[in-house]
């Protein structure tokens, strides 16, 4: 079946029409903001705003259930469908069709006065060309969202975000800008956004983004079928080159690197604009040649940080914007201090959340945790891995209304004796650390000190009930603070 663009829109407004009809409250979180596209040798494509929501479908069976039905309902037959990420709705696409759904009657042919006369997909600014007023707002490869606007500024990545925006306004003034932090920190968001404002600035400006993993893809491909001219050509002949994850240049690759480096001095010497993220310093990427460490080191480096509890509530409430639902205070201020490892899962929570509320669950903070119940104890656990001997001992100090000095030190009253045995057996239990980094960490105590106060904690644990609520407390603040 081959079918007009404004068919398919026509058609896909029955289907909208369909699913609004099963689930208001799922169909305006979900599906209320997917477009038509096309329709081509038995394959829908429809356009979402972001893979997340993308994702979010496919992988519940309820809702990819739906969305089958929907088509079977609207097109007469069934399609297989793919999303395609950077496209927005922008009118409800039931306009002037809710009426009609009755899944007694047959598919409508006549198009509604209210959909012929107006596209139900939104006009967006574009690179790309237009399709029957939907069009691309976003620089090649990179997601619409990602723009400066909608970057959440704390101070853990606020001096990262002078930069990127710097590099729009000058570009080349620090040349190359280099981002590093760990994932899920936001260092694409932040590059993707200096693409999709500079291609919005400058329609003509010839901009590539890519991981460094399909840097490499395309250069083997380049050689396998001799035309690695025409790779160079469309790496070097940019005015924006953005690389993420550059730290799988480690290892041997050694002629990768080599091809790297030389397009980087082929940017650098025209004065184009260069942006790397890693999740590491470029003297700590393994592997990496000392010249492209140099080259990398050479401009402006910029690290992310671990998010604050401040950030991460701004962003679940930017997110909170965008659905139709809306949350205590209260479970937004659980998420956010409960989630801290990157902002993907506090998204993800967030969202799966969404799905309960949609079918009519009341969200409280106890509900919440009930429901987010594998995502928070995987949290801890990582919270675990993260801590440090230093953490623990600042966290016991304070508990017990002292010094860290004191803990270190060699001073043995009642109070600071047991303070100190809970901190070695908390960074014992709590970290990776031998018995011995502790007792380096404790004003140079051998491992045999810090093995009798982790078996006298253990031991007067099991009897004292005062202990244990210290202990249990000491780890609460440590893993959800």
């Amino acid at each position: 079946m081959e079918m007009t663009v404004t068919d398919v829109q026509r058609l896909w407004g029955n289907a909208c029409a369909f699913l609004k009809s099963k689930s208001t409250s799922l169909y305006e979180t979900f599906f209320k903001g997917v477009a038509a596209l096309s329709l081509e040798k038995g394959e829908l494509l429809l356009g979402i705003s972001s893979e997340f929501l993308a994702d979010w479908i496919l992988d519940n069976e309820e809702a990819s259930e739906q969305l089958q039905e929907a088509i079977t309902y609207a097109f007469g037959e069934s399609f297989r469908f793919r999303f395609e990420i950077g496209y927005v709705a922008g009118e409800d696409a039931t306009a002037g069709v809710d009426s009609l759904y009755d899944q007694s009657l047959p598919l409508v042919e006549e198009t509604p006065a209210a959909v012929a006369e107006e596209s139900p997909i939104a006009p967006m600014a574009s690179t790309d060309g237009e399709l029957a007023g939907l069009t691309r707002v976003t620089a090649e490869k990179c997601l619409p969202e990602n723009t400066f606007e909608n970057f959440v500024v704390g101070e853990e990545n606020r001096y990262a975000y002078t930069a990127a925006t710097t590099a729009v306004k000058s570009p080349g003034m620090w040349n190359p800008l280099y981002i590093y932090g760990g994932s899920g920190m936001g260092k694409t968001h932040l590059i993707q956004a200096v693409a999709n404002e500079m291609v919005s600035q400058n329609r003509k400006a010839v901009i590539r983004y890519v991981t460094c993993e399909e840097f490499l893809n395309e250069y083997v491909a380049s050689l396998r079928s001799k035309t690695d001219f025409k790779f160079r050509e469309r790496f070097r002949n940019v005015d924006l080159l953005l690389i993420d994850d550059v730290h799988f240049l480690s290892g041997n690759k050694t002629q990768l690197q080599e091809e790297f480096f030389n397009t980087f001095n082929s940017l650098h010497n025209a004065g184009k604009q260069i942006i790397l993220t890693s999740d590491k310093q470029p003297s700590d990427i393994p592997g990496l040649e000392k010249r492209l460490v140099s080259r990398f080191q050479s401009g402006m480096t910029m690290q992310i940080t671990e998010s604050t509890f401040e950030t991460r509530l701004a962003i679940l409430r930017q997110v909170q914007d965008s659905m139709t639902c809306k949350f205590p205070d209260a479970v937004l201020n659980f998420l956010a201090a409960r989630i801290t490892s990157n902002i993907r899962p506090l998204k993800s929570a967030l969202i799966r959340l969404s799905v309960f509320a949609a079918a009519g669950m009341e969200i409280t903070v106890d509900r919440a945790g009930e429901l987010l119940g594998d995502l928070l104890d995987k949290e801890a656990e990582e919270k675990n891995s993260r801590l440090s001997i230093h953490q623990i001992q600042k966290a016991v100090a304070e508990y017990f209304d002292l010094q860290v000095r004191d803990l270190t030190g060699k001073a043995r009253p009642q109070k600071i004796a047991e303070a100190r045995m809970i901190a070695m057996y908390l960074c014992r239990k709590l970290t990776d650390n031998t018995q011995q980094d502790i007792g380096a960490a404790f004003g140079g105590r051998t491992h045999s000190t810090v093995l009798h106060a982790i078996n006298q904690i253990e031991q007067d644990s099991h009897t004292n009930e005062d202990l244990k609520h210290k202990i249990s407390n000491l780890q609460r603040r440590l893993q959800y603070s």
